[in-house]
């Protein structure tokens, strides 16, 4: 859905550039640029040179910059280098065993008297083993799954960061356009008032005005003054917000780039959709709902699976050979091969299989069953969370697609308001024409325009940034 208000295009950009040159030159005698320290860090406040004018565009071009974006980008970094180090471990863990003892020399004595030399004694033995998580609820499995989540949740964080760092670039920006149509205004209600009083105190020498009149319009000029000094002061904390917002400085004197006359209201199913499954907030009630479920398993296992051990080993009877255990309960299985040493080495005992197997069931455990109880309630929290989330933020994209559809109608109703003052214009210079109306008159229903044309722009802002702000509330753009 496309609502095109209907506005005089070519006057308005006419009007905008001549606002935008009288405010450079009101702007660089009244705000001087001023420039901020470099820093080491490029998430901190940067001194760079700026052109004297600066499009949306290019600023947005700069938001890598951004101290948020970089922090997002970091954790991003960090919980990807973690998930890699968690699937590293999913492989085979190779290790290296070894043993050795050793027995001195000595002498045995018999019940008879009778003693025995016996020479010393060095036995051991070297090997390998190979361990690998293959059960769903290994460590190195639960590890995997949290790591998993922890980018899920970081890449949503960064995709967030982007949207509202965007979305805070355009208002500064936005803002730099308005301060500068102010002071555009400013001037020339000021030139209006100085004239106005220069005619009233003429008017006053001649006894054709009082004091009153004289009181007023310098009150009126002096409002003009002040309007002035605002406007310059608003353009100056719109660059420095502008700068802070790209973690840099901003020189620019112009900024030539204006809202786009119509706006597209998006498919707010689509939206709605998106921000149920991609919002932080969401992102984040999800992982707490898989980290509780798999809390809850584990205390499952725990109370009805068996802690079991086994093992099998082939090789002489004393020692050597190879090996293979399974831990029903860590969910690990593992392997091995030692060679003996030493004297031990020398035995002639043959080859046989040896196994063993080893395991406990808990009968009837009251602490186990709170456990359980206490986990599936955890469980059910993380539910319920994860709907109070999904419709928050649901509410939320709804509510902010309602307020856009009011600022799209106000850019309807500010254009009309330009052809009510373009009409007035109209008039004011057909009565002067006509000898029925002064130049002041004229002077007046410009100004009454120009602040018409300036409104309208004001709502197409408004329009604009509250498209950005649904994308935004949606979880960033699609």
């Amino acid at each position: 859905m496309t609502l095109c208000p209907r506005a005089p295009a070519p006057l308005l950009r006419a009007v905008l550039t001549a606002g935008l040159a009288l405010g450079v030159a009101a702007h660089a005698q009244t705000a001087p640029a001023q420039t901020t320290p470099a820093q080491s860090s490029p998430a901190q406040i940067t001194t760079t040179t700026a052109p004297a004018s600066l499009t949306l565009d290019a600023a947005l071009a700069q938001l890598s910059g951004a101290p948020s974006v970089t922090q997002a980008q970091l954790s991003v970094q960090v919980a990807q280098r973690n998930l890699d180090a968690a699937r590293t471990a999913l492989g085979l863990t190779v290790s290296v065993t070894g043993n050795a003892a050793y027995t001195g020399p000595g002498t045995a004595t018999a019940s008879d008297g009778t003693t025995t030399s016996l020479s010393s004694s060095l036995s051991g033995s070297a090997g390998v083993n190979v361990s690998l998580g293959l059960l769903p609820w290994s460590n190195n499995q639960s590890s995997l799954r949290g790591a998993q989540r922890s980018l899920d949740l970081a890449q949503a964080n960064l995709l967030e960061a982007g949207a509202s760092a965007r979305l805070n670039v355009s208002q500064q920006y936005y803002a730099a356009v308005l301060a500068v149509a102010d002071i555009d205004l400013a001037q020339r209600t000021l030139e209006l008032r100085q004239r106005q009083l220069s005619v009233a105190q003429t008017q006053q020498a001649a006894g054709n005005a009082t004091a009153e009149t004289v009181l007023n319009a310098q009150a009126a000029l002096q409002t003009a003054q002040a309007a002035q000094v605002q406007a310059s002061a608003s353009l100056d904390a719109a660059r420095r917000s502008l700068g802070a917002a790209l973690g840099q400085s901003v020189n620019a004197t112009a900024f030539p780039t204006t809202p786009a006359e119509t706006v597209t209201l998006p498919d707010i199913a689509a939206l709605v959709a998106r921000a149920r499954t991609s919002r932080s907030e969401v992102v984040q009630a999800r992982n707490t709902l898989a980290a509780a479920q798999d809390a809850l398993d584990e205390q499952k296992r725990t109370q009805t699976l068996p802690d079991i051990s086994a093992s099998v080993r082939y090789g002489p009877s004393g020692s050597g050979g190879l090996s293979a255990n399974l831990n029903l309960t860590q969910g690990t299985v593992g392997a091995g091969y030692s060679v003996p040493l030493g004297e031990s080495s020398g035995s002639s005992t043959s080859d046989r299989i040896s196994a063993s197997i080893s395991g406990s069931y808990v009968v009837y455990s009251p602490a186990a069953a709170a456990q359980v109880s206490a986990a599936q309630a955890s469980v059910t929290q993380a539910q319920l969370s994860l709907t109070v989330a999904q419709q928050t933020v649901e509410l939320d994209v709804r509510t902010r697609s309602s307020t856009l559809q009011t600022s799209v109608i106000a850019v309807q109703t500010r254009a009309t308001a330009v052809q009510l003052a373009q009409t007035a214009l109209d008039t004011a210079q057909a009565r002067l024409q006509a000898g029925t109306g002064t130049a002041d008159d004229v002077s007046v229903a410009e100004l009454a325009l120009a602040q018409a044309q300036r409104d309208l722009v004001s709502a197409r802002v408004t329009a604009q940034l509250n498209l950005l702000q649904l994308t935004t509330a949606a979880g960033g753009p699609a």
